[in-house]
């Protein structure tokens, strides 16, 4: 009887961390990359491809702030010549082609779902005229927006003005104004951690 209470005893009080470790939510936080499939729509008809945001690390407060005071002190032309000035903290990757720098990336969490905002230094795709390093930017619209919305479980969903414009969100970050083209959207998003690259191996001698 003694040994069946010890048993009992062990077990309820090893239940709460058991438990605990099986609702622990995933790990957040940068390094992370996040995988999506971009849908975009034109007078042609519909595409799709792999967009993948690689985040090293989010906008330190105090570069983050002083691109935040650049764009609601001196407007949107101030704003990309700051941020243009900003260090590289990820990069964006659409369809397997060249990265785009990312100089801009901010997080929010509200009731354990996550937005991620990241801005680009340059305009990085054109609907209607393929990618902008085949097209000829359009004046105004010099940066491209990513805004991606996370569940609990790393998934969501998000979009992306291409190229477009910002303004003040109001609460101290970047919003998307206007954009050159639609949207795209972003579906099947998923967060990963990034791996980091292994270290070189000495050479031979």
């Amino acid at each position: 009887m003694r040994t069946a209470t010890i048993l009992i005893t062990v077990l309820l009080l090893g239940a709460p961390a058991w438990i605990a470790a099986q609702a622990a939510p995933p790990a957040t936080g940068a390094p992370e990359v996040f995988n999506a499939t971009a849908n975009a729509k034109n007078a042609s008809g519909a595409m799709s491809g792999t967009l993948e945001v690689r985040v090293s690390r989010y906008t330190p407060d105090f570069d983050r702030k002083t691109v935040e005071e650049a764009l609601r002190l001196g407007g949107y032309p101030r704003f990309v010549t700051t941020l243009r000035n900003a260090p590289e903290v990820g990069q964006l990757v659409l369809g397997g082609g060249q990265p785009y720098a990312i100089r801009y990336a901010r997080v929010k969490v509200e009731a354990g779902n996550r937005t991620i905002v990241v801005v680009t230094d340059r305009p990085v795709f054109f609907v209607s005229g393929g990618r902008a390093a085949d097209t000829k930017p359009r004046a105004g619209y010099e940066v491209a927006v990513v805004d991606i919305r996370l569940d609990g479980t790393g998934q969501g969903r998000g979009t992306m003005a291409a190229a477009a414009r910002v303004r003040p969100d109001g609460d101290g970050g970047v919003l998307l104004d206007d954009y050159a083209e639609q949207p795209i959207t972003l579906t099947n998003v998923v967060r990963q951690p990034m791996v980091a690259a292994p270290p070189a191996s000495a050479p031979s001698r």
